[in-house]
């Protein structure tokens, strides 16, 4: 990884075939764990990585919203030059901006905001605490607004047409180091819940997802679809991933909604 003067970062990565499906086009969850890695990349060269803070403080990073704009598709093969910068806090969250690029074009823009959690108290702690080690970016220079709106619950989202109930397994891969489901393996569950012609003739063109609670490895999981929109050959969805509870409501783990236009 390279580090500017300004703290502006940058790193290539390369896409695998594991990285892609039938067409080799790059998956939604690579490009959210390659958002991931950015972060977590660069605050490990701050000092600040989680096993730091866990190490340290007892403390430990976890994202709680993204919003990607795609712009195009990366291939097998790819190489994806990732920029990134952290700036100032924004309200409980330290937001930070990633970029793609491949081949001289703009293949997406993700606002994430990151929040550091207290892991024996289970409450976030004030970014002021951390920022000192962070050095956001000149805000002149590099400032994007981290305010990006609520997100659509699914519960509130006018639907045209719902999907069959999706049940995914957590498994022993899917479970990193702060012990839970990691991130990434929310939107490929979100992403496997879809229907198959859905995801061969269309690409995303935005996504916007929250992590609400956390995943363990024996809970019964739940994902829902649902079409929310359908103009000029763009679609539009709301997911939803639910944990079983027994003897009260369950528990919404993840909100998310998508677009997609033809490819």
């Amino acid at each position: 990884m390279r580090i500017s003067s300004e703290n502006v970062a940058y790193e290539d990565y390369f896409v695998r075939a594991t990285d892609t499906d039938m067409f080799y086009d790059a998956t939604i969850p690579f490009y959210f764990s390659a958002i991931q890695e950015m972060g977590g990349e660069h605050a490990s060269k701050l000092g600040i990585a989680i096993d730091d803070l866990q190490r340290e403080k007892g403390w430990t990073w976890i994202i709680t919203r993204t919003r990607v704009l795609f712009y195009g598709i990366s291939s097998w093969r790819d190489t994806l030059n990732l920029e990134t910068w952290p700036q100032e806090p924004y309200r409980l969250h330290c937001p930070r901006v990633v970029n793609g690029y491949c081949n001289g074009s703009k293949i997406f823009a993700a606002m994430t905001l990151w929040a550091v959690i207290d892991m024996n108290r289970k409450r976030p702690i004030r970014p002021q605490e951390v920022m000192g080690s962070i050095q956001p970016a000149p805000a002149d220079k590099y400032f994007i607004n981290p305010d990006i709106g609520k997100i659509t619950r699914y519960d509130d989202a006018e639907k045209i047409k719902e999907y069959m109930i999706y049940r995914p397994t957590p498994a022993y891969y899917d479970i990193d180091y702060n012990k839970h489901v990691n991130n990434v393996v929310y939107l490929r569950w979100i992403t496997e819940a879809m229907d198959e012609d859905i995801l061969k003739t269309y690409r995303p063109s935005m996504f916007d997802v929250q992590w609400e609670h956390q995943t363990f490895s024996n809970d019964k999981i739940y994902g829902q679809t649902a079409l929310t929109a359908e103009t000029d050959g763009k679609l539009s969805f709301a997911h939803r991933l639910m944990k079983e509870e027994y003897g009260k409501n369950d528990t919404v783990l993840f909100e998310a909604c998508s677009e997609w236009v033809r490819k």
